[in-house]
């Protein structure tokens, strides 16, 4: 080989190396420390504003895919700040209870690339609050998921190696290996008939093997996106060779609760439904919701709600980045014992019991208030009490609880067994109880968005 032709080809295995490293060190970057964030929905940086995820085929539905399908949630948030930010995700897996899962590592439950960019951002026009508005649909080609279960999408801020949370959003991907049949109704017990819900459900494993279904299968029920009283089923009254049935009387009862309540602001030129009006003072926007009352002793109400929801509009543009930002101020007539606190709540404070979202007493008006930045658009909002001491709210001091109520049921199958590393998820429904009519219809919804 003449001595070119050497040089050549060193330069050719040197010039592989390199791109076999810049690789590697792309298919393997990942922030280690994961100590600092919570496995939550949460946002870590006080400029990052409206965190929502919403599944790209379906209006308000629960941010939950199918493996190896082609459905997809788009992640979107606004950053008010005035500073550019070099932004990456990466995906964390969850057991059943959204702890991170032991010894998986990302090579376990991802493929291809271990982070991403996130490129799709644009800044707002004509608003008096200033910000960047992000985008990511996931999970991409780049950035893919191989085994089911629960998810974090963790975005964070790299600078110099360092690593800083931006925000945390729960996700959920799971496998139709099993058949879930649920049924709700009128609690059974004489003492809670008028107030809470009883669920039953049936599983049809059909062709999947379920072993040892007392030990390696939990049955999570939640309703309306809640975390704190979701009831985990482990025992199923029935065992047979190819169903399990959870249906003993009074087991799994929710309290009914109340129908959300709703506000409007599309537009701060106009006061809306539920709102009594808008100001400008001190540099920005604020607006006031009707006071509301409590309705434990009301008898219940049917309305059309949205489950909870909410969707940015912007009525006074011609575009989503158009719509501004403004203070939302509620107030509360409601006297709770004093050992309970009280949170609004719904996915406009990212389905959690938030110190942000607690309303404060204030004596002089006898009324309990808190105060949401929060951009323009259509809202659903309930009221919950939490005992202090506990970790389960109660609709009990605020809205009421009927048992007629439209509740979202959502059901997950999560199967660990014998030499499996994780708790997967083989089965999933959702279930409205006493679903109203007209249901919360893509007509419905078109008549909401326009």
């Amino acid at each position: 080989m003449k001595l070119k032709d050497l040089m050549n080809s060193k330069k050719i295995i040197l010039s592989l190396s390199i791109l076999s490293w810049f690789v590697t060190a792309n298919v393997y970057a990942q922030p280690l420390d994961y100590s600092n964030i919570n496995m939550n929905n949460q946002l870590y940086h006080p400029d990052i504003l409206s965190m929502k995820v919403d599944n790209k085929a379906m209006n308000f539905a629960l941010p939950i895919i199918t493996l190896n399908s082609s459905e997809q949630l788009t992640l979107t948030f606004d950053d008010q700040s005035d500073q550019s930010k070099y932004l990456k995700y990466t995906y964390i897996h969850c057991t059943y209870d959204w702890k991170p899962t032991p010894n998986f590592q990302q090579l376990d439950y991802m493929n291809t690339f271990m982070e991403g960019d996130i490129f799709d951002y644009q800044t707002s026009s004509n608003t008096i609050q200033f910000y960047t508005s992000y985008s990511l649909d996931f999970p991409n080609e780049n950035v893919s998921i191989s085994k089911s279960g629960n998810y974090i999408l963790y975005i964070y801020e790299e600078d110099n190696g360092n690593y800083t949370p931006v925000l945390t959003h729960r996700f959920i991907v799971v496998e139709n290996l099993v058949d879930i049949m649920p049924q709700v109704q009128q609690s059974t017990n004489i003492a809670t008939r008028n107030t809470k819900q009883e669920i039953s459900f049936q599983i049809n494993s059909g062709a999947f093997r379920i072993n040892n279904a007392s030990r390696n299968l939990k049955v999570v029920v939640s309703q309306n996106g809640r975390s704190d009283n979701v009831y985990v089923a482990t025992m199923p009254t029935v065992i047979l060779s190819d169903v399990l049935k959870y249906n003993r009387s009074d087991e799994i009862v929710f309290e009914g609760g109340s129908e959300f309540r709703i506000f409007n602001i599309r537009s701060l030129r106009s006061a809306m439904e539920n709102i009594s009006r808008h100001a400008y003072g001190d540099g920005a926007n604020h607006t006031f919701v009707n006071v509301d009352k409590e309705r434990v002793y009301l008898p219940y109400e049917e309305r059309i709600d949205i489950n909870g929801c909410y969707f940015i509009a912007a009525d006074d543009g011609i575009d989503l980045q158009n719509a501004d930002y403004t203070h939302v101020y509620f107030s509360l007539n409601c006297m709770p014992p004093k050992d309970v606190d009280i949170y609004i709540y719904g996915e406009l404070t990212n389905w959690q019991l938030s110190p942000s979202s607690k309303l404060e007493f204030h004596p002089y008006r006898k009324q309990w208030e808190v105060s949401l930045y929060l951009k323009t658009g259509y809202y659903n909002y309930t009221y919950l009490a939490l005992p202090k001491g506990s970790t389960q709210a109660t609709f009990m001091y605020t809205e009421g609880s009927s048992w007629q109520t439209e509740n979202r049921y959502t059901f997950l199958a999560y199967y660990h067994g014998d030499g499996l590393a994780y708790d997967r998820i083989i089965g999933y429904t959702q279930y409205f109880s006493f679903e109203k009519q007209p249901s919360p219809s893509m007509n419905f919804l078109k008549k909401l968005q326009r």
